[in-house]
């Protein structure tokens, strides 16, 4: 088994395309559009034997001046981590990973796998994936959901709220709802090429999703797919008076959306157990899958915290929502650069 650092896109997407486990987020294109929006530098692990890809493990790494220097895999997203296809090539590029914090003098490792596996590192459940399993109609979808969610969506129709689709076009409207979200609830906000790097990196998988009143948006949320799954990575809504449940109509136009384009299921994305965004998700009938994140820890490194929700950062959270939006829009992307 050799491994090496791979210089070959097409070679590396064939993989991934074909490994059952990976996700879209091991794809090439995402770690080229974390270096071109953060500056972050990649490094793409590949396990070979006999010129055949047997495993790859994309990592970026991350340098801050608070939290030090650290190997993520993959930032920003919920999933990433080792794919092989045998235990031999998981053990070595895992053992070349290690090898490879150790020369760059990071302080730990983290894969985020999603699923359990037999890695001899700490792991943290902390977070959880919520998924839909999607009925093959929107109709059967819609018999499944409580009467209490059913009449807010009918309230929703009943104040003329309604749902477009839109592509990079569209981060007009999207980004300007995300920020404001984002400030309220004590995050610093992603820069907005990010999202226009999105689209460039994947400009056949993934569209905006915007939920209007009248002539305002009240609501939007960046929708990709891949392999029969629709993922729900980003989105948010906009305090407005009333009881219109913009929040309520704009996952179940996406719902709704999937299931009439034969999607197996959706991927509402990660939240913490008992806070509120989770009772929220809860409510469309989710599959709690719990995400196994592992860690290495060079020598004397502690455990890290780098999570805005970290009881350490709670103090930063509730002094952020203070900000003036037009300030914490300007700060939030030097920040968040720094926060995997």
């Amino acid at each position: 088994m050799r491994i090496s650092f791979w210089h070959e896109r097409c070679s590396w997407d064939a993989y991934v395309d074909s490994a059952p486990e990976a996700s879209q987020y091991h794809k090439w294109a995402w770690g080229q559009a974390i270096e071109d929006t953060f500056g972050h530098r990649s490094y793409r692990l590949a396990a070979t034997d006999d010129g055949e890809i047997r495993g790859v493990l994309p990592l970026v790494m991350m340098r801050s001046r608070l939290f030090g220097s650290f190997l993520v895999s993959m930032p920003f997203f919920s999933h990433g981590g080792v794919v092989a296809s045998t235990p031999g090539a998981r053990c070595a590029l895992v053992f070349s990973a290690t090898a490879l914090a150790r020369a760059l003098r990071a302080n730990h490792i983290e894969l985020r796998q999603g699923a359990p596996c037999d890695l001899p590192w700490a792991c943290a459940t902390a977070k959880v994936r919520m998924e839909v399993t999607l009925p093959p109609t929107a109709e059967r979808l819609w018999t499944r959901l409580s009467s209490r969610m059913r009449n807010k969506i009918r309230v929703a129709r009943k104040c003329g709220l309604r749902a477009e689709w839109g592509g990079a076009e569209a981060l007009d409207v999207f980004y300007p709802i995300f920020a404001e979200n984002m400030r309220n609830h004590g995050t610093p906000v992603y820069p907005r090429r990010w999202f226009e790097n999105f689209f460039l990196y994947a400009p056949n998988r993934a569209s905006i999703l915007s939920v209007w009143d009248g002539g305002r948006p009240v609501g939007a949320g960046i929708v990709t797919w891949h392999k029969g799954v629709v993922e729900w990575p980003w989105c948010a809504t906009v305090r407005a008076p009333g009881c219109k449940y913009s929040g309520t109509f704009l996952y179940w136009s996406l719902l709704s959306w999937a299931a009439e384009n034969r999607f197996h299921r959706v991927d509402l994305g990660r939240c913490t157990p008992g806070s509120g965004t989770y009772k929220f998700k809860r409510l469309w009938g989710c599959e709690e899958i719990p995400l196994h994140w592992y860690y290495w820890l060079s020598a004397g490194s502690r455990f890290p915290e780098l999570r805005p929700e970290s009881p350490r950062y709670q103090w930063a959270t509730q002094i952020w929502r203070r900000l003036p939006l037009a300030l914490a829009n300007r700060l939030g992307p030097r920040i968040v650069r720094s926060i995997p």
